[in-house]
Protein backbone atom coordinates (compact mmCIF):
# COMPACT_ATOMS: atom_id res chain seq x y z
CA UNK A 1 0.00 0.00 0.00
CA UNK A 2 0.63 3.45 -0.23
CA UNK A 3 1.90 5.54 2.59
CA UNK A 4 3.91 8.70 3.56
CA UNK A 5 6.79 7.49 5.31
CA UNK A 6 9.60 9.78 7.35
CA UNK A 7 12.56 10.02 6.02
CA UNK A 8 14.70 12.54 7.89
CA UNK A 9 14.00 15.88 9.38
CA UNK A 10 11.30 17.81 7.15
CA UNK A 11 11.52 14.98 4.89
CA UNK A 12 8.61 13.03 3.62
CA UNK A 13 8.35 11.08 0.92
CA UNK A 14 5.59 8.60 -0.33
CA UNK A 15 6.54 5.02 -0.77
CA UNK A 16 5.02 1.72 -1.10
CA UNK A 17 4.90 -0.40 2.07
CA UNK A 18 3.50 -3.64 3.47
CA UNK A 19 -0.27 -3.77 3.86
CA UNK A 20 -1.14 -4.09 7.71
CA UNK A 21 -1.85 -7.08 9.86
CA UNK A 22 -4.95 -7.89 11.57
CA UNK A 23 -4.41 -8.69 15.29
CA UNK A 24 -7.24 -10.68 17.40
CA UNK A 25 -8.33 -7.07 18.89
CA UNK A 26 -8.09 -5.16 16.14
CA UNK A 27 -9.69 -3.70 12.80
CA UNK A 28 -8.00 -2.84 9.59
CA UNK A 29 -9.88 0.46 8.06
CA UNK A 30 -9.31 2.03 4.30
CA UNK A 31 -8.68 5.30 5.05
CA UNK A 32 -10.73 7.92 3.38
CA UNK A 33 -9.76 11.41 4.93
CA UNK A 34 -6.91 12.02 7.24
CA UNK A 35 -5.56 15.57 8.97
CA UNK A 36 -2.36 16.93 9.29
CA UNK A 37 -2.07 17.53 13.44
CA UNK A 38 0.47 20.44 14.77
CA UNK A 39 1.63 17.13 16.84
CA UNK A 40 2.70 16.15 13.34
CA UNK A 41 4.84 18.87 13.14
CA UNK A 42 6.72 18.85 16.01
CA UNK A 43 7.87 15.34 14.99
CA UNK A 44 8.21 16.48 11.66
CA UNK A 45 10.99 19.37 12.00
CA UNK A 46 13.27 16.19 13.93
CA UNK A 47 14.76 13.89 12.21
CA UNK A 48 12.64 10.65 13.16
CA UNK A 49 13.38 7.65 10.58
CA UNK A 50 10.29 5.55 9.28
CA UNK A 51 7.09 7.12 10.87
CA UNK A 52 3.87 6.65 9.82
CA UNK A 53 1.88 10.04 10.97
CA UNK A 54 -1.95 10.30 11.00
CA UNK A 55 -4.21 10.10 14.03
CA UNK A 56 -7.30 12.30 12.88
CA UNK A 57 -8.99 10.04 9.81
CA UNK A 58 -11.78 8.56 8.86
CA UNK A 59 -12.86 5.38 6.76
CA UNK A 60 -14.27 2.43 6.39
CA UNK A 61 -14.07 -0.41 8.12
CA UNK A 62 -12.41 -4.23 6.26
CA UNK A 63 -11.25 -6.47 8.33
CA UNK A 64 -11.96 -7.20 11.56
CA UNK A 65 -10.48 -9.07 14.17
CA UNK A 66 -11.99 -12.67 15.69
CA UNK A 67 -11.77 -11.02 19.53
CA UNK A 68 -13.89 -7.79 18.14
CA UNK A 69 -17.63 -7.64 19.00
CA UNK A 70 -19.97 -5.22 17.77
CA UNK A 71 -17.82 -4.20 14.32
CA UNK A 72 -18.62 -5.06 11.01
CA UNK A 73 -17.02 -4.42 7.84
CA UNK A 74 -18.46 -1.46 5.35
CA UNK A 75 -18.86 0.56 8.56
CA UNK A 76 -17.98 4.49 8.36
CA UNK A 77 -15.97 4.94 11.13
CA UNK A 78 -13.42 7.21 12.89
CA UNK A 79 -11.05 5.64 15.90
CA UNK A 80 -8.85 6.67 18.77
CA UNK A 81 -5.09 4.47 17.98
CA UNK A 82 -3.52 3.20 20.55
CA UNK A 83 -2.27 0.23 22.22
CA UNK A 84 -2.13 -1.28 25.52
CA UNK A 85 1.04 -2.44 27.46
CA UNK A 86 -0.49 -5.53 28.68
CA UNK A 87 1.45 -4.66 31.81
CA UNK A 88 0.54 -1.69 33.99
CA UNK A 89 -1.77 -1.69 36.49
CA UNK A 90 -4.85 -0.63 34.21
CA UNK A 91 -4.53 -3.24 31.65
CA UNK A 92 -3.87 -5.95 34.26
CA UNK A 93 -7.67 -4.47 35.32
CA UNK A 94 -8.85 -4.92 32.05
CA UNK A 95 -9.21 -1.23 31.17
CA UNK A 96 -6.66 -0.92 28.29
CA UNK A 97 -8.01 2.33 27.09
CA UNK A 98 -6.33 3.73 30.57
CA UNK A 99 -3.24 1.88 30.22
CA UNK A 100 -0.17 3.95 31.69
CA UNK A 101 2.83 3.08 28.96
CA UNK A 102 0.34 3.05 25.57
CA UNK A 103 1.97 3.02 22.38
CA UNK A 104 0.19 6.00 20.47
CA UNK A 105 -1.25 5.07 16.61
CA UNK A 106 0.91 7.87 14.28
CA UNK A 107 3.86 7.93 16.14
CA UNK A 108 4.97 4.46 17.90
CA UNK A 109 3.22 2.06 15.32
CA UNK A 110 1.96 3.17 11.67
CA UNK A 111 -0.60 5.94 11.25
CA UNK A 112 -3.33 6.69 8.92
CA UNK A 113 -1.27 8.55 5.98
CA UNK A 114 -1.81 5.34 4.45
CA UNK A 115 -4.30 3.67 2.23
CA UNK A 116 -4.81 1.11 5.21
CA UNK A 117 -4.65 2.13 9.25
CA UNK A 118 -4.71 -1.12 12.08
CA UNK A 119 -6.60 -0.05 14.83
CA UNK A 120 -4.84 -2.62 17.51
CA UNK A 121 -7.30 -2.26 20.37
CA UNK A 122 -11.10 -1.59 18.96
CA UNK A 123 -14.16 -1.36 20.96
CA UNK A 124 -17.08 -0.25 19.63
CA UNK A 125 -17.60 3.30 21.62
CA UNK A 126 -15.01 3.31 23.61
CA UNK A 127 -11.91 3.27 20.98
CA UNK A 128 -14.34 3.21 17.30
CA UNK A 129 -17.07 5.57 16.35
CA UNK A 130 -19.74 5.04 13.64
CA UNK A 131 -20.27 8.05 11.47
CA UNK A 132 -23.84 9.64 11.25
CA UNK A 133 -25.24 9.82 7.58
CA UNK A 134 -24.75 14.02 8.02
CA UNK A 135 -20.76 13.44 8.68
CA UNK A 136 -18.47 13.71 5.81
CA UNK A 137 -15.33 11.51 5.66
CA UNK A 138 -13.90 15.02 6.28
CA UNK A 139 -15.73 16.02 8.66
CA UNK A 140 -15.04 12.53 10.38
CA UNK A 141 -11.35 13.17 10.29
CA UNK A 142 -11.76 16.50 11.84
CA UNK A 143 -13.59 14.55 14.90
CA UNK A 144 -10.31 13.92 16.85
CA UNK A 145 -8.93 17.85 16.97
CA UNK A 146 -12.72 18.79 17.85
CA UNK A 147 -12.85 15.99 20.55
CA UNK A 148 -9.56 17.82 22.00
CA UNK A 149 -11.58 21.46 21.70
CA UNK A 150 -14.37 19.94 23.29
CA UNK A 151 -12.86 18.33 26.63
CA UNK A 152 -10.98 20.92 27.20
CA UNK A 153 -13.43 23.63 26.69
CA UNK A 154 -15.84 21.49 29.30
CA UNK A 155 -13.38 21.16 31.59
CA UNK A 156 -13.13 24.75 32.07
CA UNK A 157 -17.42 24.95 33.09
CA UNK A 158 -17.60 28.30 30.94
CA UNK A 159 -20.44 30.31 32.43
CA UNK A 160 -22.78 32.60 30.42
CA UNK A 161 -21.88 35.64 32.04
CA UNK A 162 -18.42 35.06 31.78
CA UNK A 163 -15.52 36.72 28.84
CA UNK A 164 -13.03 34.10 28.03
CA UNK A 165 -9.38 34.58 26.05
CA UNK A 166 -8.36 32.19 23.27
CA UNK A 167 -4.78 32.28 22.58
CA UNK A 168 -3.54 30.33 19.11
CA UNK A 169 -5.42 30.15 16.20
CA UNK A 170 -4.92 26.60 15.24
CA UNK A 171 -7.82 24.34 14.77
CA UNK A 172 -7.72 23.34 18.31
CA UNK A 173 -8.19 27.38 19.05
CA UNK A 174 -10.44 27.88 16.22
CA UNK A 175 -13.02 24.89 17.42
CA UNK A 176 -12.47 26.34 20.75
CA UNK A 177 -14.39 29.22 19.94
CA UNK A 178 -16.78 27.51 18.26
CA UNK A 179 -17.39 25.13 20.98
CA UNK A 180 -17.77 28.37 23.47
CA UNK A 181 -20.19 29.48 21.42
CA UNK A 182 -22.57 26.43 22.18
CA UNK A 183 -22.05 27.33 25.84
CA UNK A 184 -23.19 31.60 25.05
CA UNK A 185 -20.27 32.82 27.14
CA UNK A 186 -20.88 36.75 26.89
CA UNK A 187 -17.88 37.46 25.31
CA UNK A 188 -14.90 35.50 23.56
CA UNK A 189 -11.89 37.06 22.93
CA UNK A 190 -9.87 35.67 20.48
CA UNK A 191 -5.75 36.67 19.79
CA UNK A 192 -3.28 34.89 17.05
CA UNK A 193 -1.11 36.24 14.22
CA UNK A 194 -2.27 34.66 10.62
CA UNK A 195 -4.55 36.73 8.66
CA UNK A 196 -6.25 33.87 7.42
CA UNK A 197 -6.84 32.49 11.18
CA UNK A 198 -7.70 36.12 12.51
CA UNK A 199 -10.81 35.90 9.67
CA UNK A 200 -11.56 32.21 10.58
CA UNK A 201 -11.79 33.33 14.13
CA UNK A 202 -14.43 36.26 13.39
CA UNK A 203 -16.37 33.10 11.53
CA UNK A 204 -16.50 30.35 13.93
CA UNK A 205 -18.19 33.74 16.14
CA UNK A 206 -15.63 35.71 18.24
CA UNK A 207 -16.70 39.10 19.80
CA UNK A 208 -12.90 40.58 19.59
CA UNK A 209 -10.19 39.52 16.93
CA UNK A 210 -6.64 40.19 18.01
CA UNK A 211 -3.84 40.32 15.53
CA UNK A 212 -0.89 39.76 17.81
CA UNK A 213 1.57 40.70 15.32
CA UNK A 214 0.27 44.44 15.50
CA UNK A 215 -1.51 44.85 19.26
CA UNK A 216 -0.85 44.10 22.68
CA UNK A 217 -2.90 40.87 23.12
CA UNK A 218 -2.84 41.82 26.94
CA UNK A 219 -3.79 45.81 26.92
CA UNK A 220 -6.39 44.86 24.38
CA UNK A 221 -7.77 42.23 26.51
CA UNK A 222 -8.12 44.44 29.66
CA UNK A 223 -10.13 47.18 27.39
CA UNK A 224 -12.44 44.20 26.11
CA UNK A 225 -13.18 43.43 29.77
CA UNK A 226 -13.68 46.84 31.84
CA UNK A 227 -9.69 46.21 32.88
CA UNK A 228 -10.96 43.48 34.90
CA UNK A 229 -9.54 40.87 32.58
CA UNK A 230 -11.20 37.44 31.24
CA UNK A 231 -12.93 34.24 33.62
CA UNK A 232 -10.74 31.89 31.63
CA UNK A 233 -7.75 31.86 29.26
CA UNK A 234 -8.02 29.13 26.75
CA UNK A 235 -4.58 28.61 25.82
CA UNK A 236 -3.38 26.68 22.78
CA UNK A 237 -0.44 28.27 21.35
CA UNK A 238 1.98 26.22 23.38
CA UNK A 239 4.45 28.96 23.72
CA UNK A 240 6.60 30.99 26.17
CA UNK A 241 4.82 34.56 25.51
CA UNK A 242 1.51 33.12 25.15
CA UNK A 243 1.66 31.45 28.61
CA UNK A 244 2.24 34.89 30.20
CA UNK A 245 -0.19 36.70 28.33
CA UNK A 246 -2.36 34.17 29.49
CA UNK A 247 -1.05 34.64 33.15
CA UNK A 248 -1.33 38.71 32.99
CA UNK A 249 -4.62 38.66 31.65
CA UNK A 250 -6.48 36.18 33.50
CA UNK A 251 -9.00 38.06 36.77
CA UNK A 252 -8.50 36.93 39.99
CA UNK A 253 -9.92 33.75 40.91
CA UNK A 254 -9.79 32.63 37.09
CA UNK A 255 -8.66 29.75 35.33
CA UNK A 256 -5.85 29.15 32.65
CA UNK A 257 -6.24 26.11 30.66
CA UNK A 258 -3.11 24.66 28.89
CA UNK A 259 -4.35 23.07 25.92
CA UNK A 260 -1.50 23.53 23.62
CA UNK A 261 1.95 21.00 23.29
CA UNK A 262 4.63 23.29 24.49
CA UNK A 263 7.85 22.52 22.45
CA UNK A 264 10.62 24.33 24.94
CA UNK A 265 10.06 23.93 29.06
CA UNK A 266 8.53 26.94 30.19
CA UNK A 267 10.42 29.04 32.50
CA UNK A 268 8.21 31.70 35.21
CA UNK A 269 7.41 33.25 38.28
CA UNK A 270 4.79 31.71 39.98
CA UNK A 271 3.77 34.80 42.02
CA UNK A 272 1.15 36.76 39.73
CA UNK A 273 -0.77 33.26 39.83
CA UNK A 274 -0.52 32.92 43.27
CA UNK A 275 -0.86 36.62 43.95
CA UNK A 276 -4.36 36.12 41.77
CA UNK A 277 -5.33 32.80 43.22
CA UNK A 278 -5.52 31.63 39.64
CA UNK A 279 -6.19 28.20 38.94
CA UNK A 280 -3.37 26.53 36.08
CA UNK A 281 -5.25 23.61 34.39
CA UNK A 282 -3.81 20.82 32.47
CA UNK A 283 -6.00 19.37 29.51
CA UNK A 284 -5.30 16.20 27.71
CA UNK A 285 -8.25 14.36 26.84
CA UNK A 286 -10.99 14.24 24.12
CA UNK A 287 -14.57 13.21 23.53
CA UNK A 288 -15.47 11.64 20.53
CA UNK A 289 -19.34 11.18 20.94
CA UNK A 290 -19.94 14.76 22.02
CA UNK A 291 -17.29 16.05 18.99
CA UNK A 292 -19.49 13.89 16.65
CA UNK A 293 -23.00 14.99 17.79
CA UNK A 294 -21.31 18.67 17.57
CA UNK A 295 -20.54 18.15 13.87
CA UNK A 296 -23.89 15.79 13.38
CA UNK A 297 -26.03 19.00 14.78
CA UNK A 298 -24.47 21.67 13.04
CA UNK A 299 -23.42 23.71 16.15
CA UNK A 300 -19.75 23.11 14.80
CA UNK A 301 -18.96 22.95 11.31
CA UNK A 302 -15.19 21.71 9.85
CA UNK A 303 -15.79 22.65 6.47
CA UNK A 304 -14.43 26.22 6.66
CA UNK A 305 -11.18 25.23 8.47
CA UNK A 306 -9.95 23.04 5.80
CA UNK A 307 -7.75 25.08 3.84
CA UNK A 308 -5.75 22.09 1.79
CA UNK A 309 -6.16 18.61 0.33
CA UNK A 310 -3.39 16.48 -1.34
CA UNK A 311 -3.68 12.86 -2.19
CA UNK A 312 -0.91 10.74 -1.12
CA UNK A 313 1.10 10.93 -3.32
CA UNK A 314 2.01 14.65 -2.46
CA UNK A 315 2.45 14.24 0.97
CA UNK A 316 5.87 16.04 0.91
CA UNK A 317 3.72 18.96 -0.43
CA UNK A 318 0.72 18.63 1.97
CA UNK A 319 3.05 19.04 5.29
CA UNK A 320 5.24 22.22 3.54
CA UNK A 321 2.08 23.93 2.82
CA UNK A 322 0.57 22.66 6.62
CA UNK A 323 4.24 24.40 8.07
CA UNK A 324 4.62 27.58 5.54
CA UNK A 325 1.66 28.48 3.83
CA UNK A 326 0.22 31.24 5.91
CA UNK A 327 -3.19 30.41 4.51
CA UNK A 328 -3.12 27.12 5.62
CA UNK A 329 -5.22 25.97 8.90
CA UNK A 330 -6.10 21.90 8.12
CA UNK A 331 -4.42 20.62 6.03
CA UNK A 332 -6.17 17.46 5.15
CA UNK A 333 -5.87 13.95 2.65
CA UNK A 334 -7.72 12.93 0.90
CA UNK A 335 -8.24 9.25 -1.06
CA UNK A 336 -10.91 7.98 -3.20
Amino acid sequence: MKAAVMRGAKEIRTEIVPDPVLEPHGVIIKVKACGICGSDLHVYKRDTQGTIFGHEFSGDVVAVGAKVTGITPGMRVTAVGFKPCGKCFWCAQGKGHRCSDMALLGYQFPGAMAEYVHVPFAVLGRTVFPLPAELSYEDAASVEPLSISYFSVNRAKPQPDEAIAVLGLGVIGLYAIQVLKTFNVAKIVASGRRESRLKAAQSCGADVVIDAAQQDAIDTVMAATAKMGVHTVMECAGMQATFDQAIAMTRGGGKVMLVGVYEQPLTWDPLPMISKNLSLIGCLGGNFPGAIELLRSGKVSAKHLITHRFPLDQAAEAFRAQLQDPGAIKVMFTMA
